[in-house]
């Protein structure tokens, strides 16, 4: 991809698409994870949906600020793009969910996922969410 189309300018109400589809991954994360301990499913896509539903929110953030988009799927690029001053509460330690979006999705890997875990980034997810929405209703 070339270098000037490796960032975006989307139209503010873009944000609002966005927050949807966040709301929507969330959703499926919460799902999964009230049936964790039944191993219907892998526990690598809560992770997944999780990391889809902050990826998202940090779009619609930088939507809403109007500043360009990196048209990337790695939470600590979106991270370092995200100005100081919307005081968001997590930082470069989300960076460690995008592997759930690349190789952990067509790999068990090594790691054993627990349902502490899992909650944990559910928690979180839901956190970024609700943060990513008072800054997009505030520049609506």
């Amino acid at each position: 991809m070339s270098p000037s189309k490796q960032e975006r300018i989307f139209k503010k109400e873009y944000a609002h698409e966005l927050l949807k589809i966040a709301n929507g991954d969330l959703g499926s994360a919460r799902i999964l994870l009230q049936h964790f301990a039944e191993e219907t499913g892998r526990a690598e896509n809560i992770f997944f949906l999780s990391q889809q539903a902050i990826e998202k929110s940090l779009k619609a953030v930088l939507c809403a600020l109007e500043l360009p988009v990196p048209m990337v799927h790695e939470l600590g690029v979106l991270v370092g793009k995200i100005p100081a001053s919307t005081n968001m509460e997590f930082g470069y330690e989300l960076a460690g969910l995008s592997e759930f979006a690349s190789i952990r999705r067509y790999e068990e890997g090594p790691l054993t996922l627990t349902h502490e875990e899992a909650a944990d980034v559910v928690s979180k997810t839901e956190s970024i969410l609700q943060w990513a929405q008072k800054i997009v209703q505030c520049h609506s």
